[in-house]
């Protein structure tokens, strides 16, 4: 029992100091009005997305997908190991959880994935000149 909740210690403070500093600014950045909030947004979506920030921007978000990815794969490696070493229903019942939640997080990351494909294919069509994307039907 005492190794259960030491171990449960554990993951709480590296969940801890992996989401307490992102979470902090979040905070801080995120504005006390929701007009301020629209107007970010309305800025952001004007702006256009092919820029030297808006690559920054994106190596930045895959790295943070990419390391959360690979601390919930850890954790659920590491609860695994736990279950079978300690042969704990709880740290098995834990274990089951975290690949619960590591299966929602890929099938989030899958989701974004196709929802990128598809605003970049829908970008793609509209910057199409209008002299080639019209189409003039000659009936006769």
């Amino acid at each position: 029992m005492n190794n259960l909740i030491i171990f449960v210690l554990v993951i709480a403070a590296v969940w801890g100091l992996f989401l307490l500093p992102s979470l902090i600014e979040a905070r801080r950045e995120a504005p006390l009005m929701s007009t301020q909030r629209y107007d970010e947004v309305s800025a952001r979506l004007s702006i256009s997305q092919s820029g030297p920030q808006a690559a920054a921007a994106r190596a930045a978000t895959n790295a943070r997908r990419r390391r959360a990815l690979v601390v919930v794969g850890t954790l659920a490696l590491g609860t695994l190991v736990a279950a079978v070493l300690t042969s704990s229903v709880w740290v098995l019942v834990a274990h089951l959880l975290v690949d619960a939640f590591l299966a929602w997080y890929v099938a989030m990351l899958v989701q974004l994935r196709r929802q990128q494909q598809h605003s970049n294919l829908v970008r793609a069509h509209s910057q199409v000149p209008a002299e080639i994307a019209e189409v003039r039907v000659i009936a006769g």
